[in-house]
């Protein structure tokens, strides 16, 4: 054999090992660096800050979406956090459509999913649950028994700790309760249709959204009939979120004279500054300066 045919077999013998190497980490979950901790995998913010909550310690949990999960897509890297996760909790109720294509682009056949919408009275078209507290209760639960399920040597442990945070959780929605009571006005408009849980939580109105549907701007005849609502029942509030641009907002705002507040779905957070009793205590605030 020649010189260069020598270094043509060699060269081209690298390149079948290194992709049968790279094959092979790409379909087998890689060894948990945490073996005697559950390894879970929560869909957005308000999953990964209940979940962190319950389990402790005795856990390691990863966030998939950093994005809002009504719009995100998906990579390679979250396949691969599929991949070595044993236990996925979703928020349900339609909010995650690319969750199952994500799943099924992955090879972990022992992955247990959770759907923590189980149990909460739904209402069509809006999967923003965790918004009304008593349904994030509810979600919190679901977790507490999942993880209670996946790890009995430490189900007293998660159940103590869920117990703590429901109390938490209990004590937001008695405050937001108090201080909504004292509203001049409960009609608002909302940037996206997320706040119908909490405004039947708490009688206020969302009466109109400015992005019907998830990621599509509005035409402009959709925008005159908001802004003729807003008229008509002489609205005090429109609220951005801080995920999306407040430029359409603004505009209506200038066409209206209303003041712009932030509302915060919390579909994202900064899990090393947020959390989500932090972010609906903010919401609180902002609502009160709107309506107040």
């Amino acid at each position: 054999m020649s010189k260069p045919t020598t270094l043509l077999f060699i060269f081209s013998l690298a390149l079948i090992i290194t992709a049968l190497l790279i094959g092979s980490f790409w379909r087998q979950p890689p060894t948990p660096q945490s073996p005697d901790k559950l390894h879970i995998l929560t869909t957005f913010f308000p999953l990964y800050d209940f979940t962190r909550q319950i389990g402790g310690q005795h856990i390691v949990v990863d966030l998939l979406f950093t994005q809002t999960p009504e719009v995100s897509s998906f990579t390679p890297e979250d396949i691969q956090k599929i991949n070595q996760a044993e236990i996925l909790i979703k928020n349900g109720a339609g909010l995650e459509p690319v969750l199952d294509e994500l799943i099924a682009s992955g090879d972990n056949s022992n992955l247990t999913i959770i759907d923590t919408s189980q149990g909460v009275p739904l209402r069509q078209a809006d999967p923003h649950i965790w918004l009304d507290p008593n349904h994030a209760i509810i979600q919190v639960q679901n977790i507490a028994n999942a993880l209670a399920a996946a790890d009995p040597d430490h189900a007293a442990d998660f159940q103590r700790n869920a117990q703590t945070y429901i109390a938490e959780l209990a004590q937001l929605d008695t405050d937001i309760k108090q201080q909504v009571a004292s509203f001049k006005h409960r009609d608002f408009v909302a940037f996206h249709p997320a706040f119908s849980y909490f405004a039947t939580r708490y009688h206020l109105n969302q009466a109109a959204v400015i992005e019907e549907f998830p990621g599509q701007e509005p035409s402009p005849q959709y925008l005159a009939q908001i802004i003729n609502t807003i008229r008509d029942l002489k609205i005090s509030a429109i609220f951005s979120e801080p995920q999306f641009s407040p430029r359409v907002i603004q505009s209506i705002a200038r066409d209206t004279g209303l003041t712009v507040y932030t509302l915060d779905p919390i579909e994202t957070g900064d899990p090393a500054r947020d959390s989500y009793l932090s972010l609906m205590r903010q919401n609180l605030t902002s609502i009160t300066k709107a309506l107040q």
